[in-house]
């Protein structure tokens, strides 16, 4: 069996080629080509079905036991978890919710309730390296899964040096995805974690009852350092299961 990829372009490398991988394994996990608790092949036999070197093969499976998709037992190999039907996100690595919404095999959505253009509060601008008042764009989108909503997000973006056609992409799409349309994709993030109950957090028919929720305070990061976007996201209880990989 030999498993076949588009021809990678060597700007790309071998990250571009490993993701290729990792997610075509996740397709195959989440379709049930191997069961639960089910060992994968191992990493000489994945290497010759994608016909890719061991590393590439080894970066992929990491990725996914990040995800909580397989245990890597050193040793005895890689299985398959009992990952249920829960979202499932690796804290670990910085991914949009839709992405990895998607990558779980649900259908994604997001609903936009507010984006306005208005000056940085106080703790805003500390949070992005900004003068307070200076201009941002603020956010309030819910996230669904399935047409079930899972997370409500409170976002603020540092549009500074954002050309005002881009800063509207952003504000009706994706934030991820319009900061790639100016090479301003975040690497890492401060994160909070905080359990939360009230009712004033959240909008609509299907805002929770109970009003629990686990709340992530962010801010994004480039690689020189400079802040882009800060914000809290709830997410719904019992809606998304938080992955942490200890290492030794």
């Amino acid at each position: 069996m030999s498993i076949g990829f588009e021809k990678v372009h060597p700007a790309k490398g071998t990250a571009y080629l490993s993701n290729q991988v990792r997610d075509n394994m996740r397709k195959r996990i989440l379709e049930g080509e191997w069961a639960v608790g089910a060992k994968v092949p191992g990493e000489f036999e994945l290497a010759r079905q994608y016909d890719v070197a061991r590393v590439t093969v080894r970066t992929a499976m990491h990725s996914l036991e990040t995800q909580g998709l397989i245990d890597i037992r050193h040793g005895s190999g890689a299985y398959v978890a009992n990952f249920g039907t829960t979202v499932r996100a690796g804290l670990q690595e910085l991914r949009s919710i839709t992405q990895t919404i998607r990558e779980m095999g649900h259908k994604p959505g997001m609903q936009h309730r507010t984006s306005e253009y208005r000056p940085a509060t106080a703790s805003e601008a500390e949070d992005l390296f900004l003068e307070e008042g200076t201009g941002v764009l603020y956010l309030e989108r819910s996230i669904t899964a399935d047409g079930e909503v899972v997370a409500f997000s409170y976002d603020t973006v540092n549009i500074v040096g954002i050309p005002k056609a881009i800063c509207n992409k952003i504000a009706k799409g994706s934030l991820f995805k319009g900061l790639d349309l100016v090479d301003r994709h975040p690497v890492r993030a401060r994160t909070e974690i905080h359990a939360i109950k009230s009712s004033k957090i959240g909008w609509g028919p299907n805002k929770p009852k109970e009003g629990l929720y686990l709340m992530l305070r962010q801010v994004h990061y480039l690689r020189d350092g400079t802040p882009v976007a800060t914000g809290d996201t709830y997410f719904v209880e019992g809606s998304f299961q938080f992955m942490i990989h200890r290492t030794r």
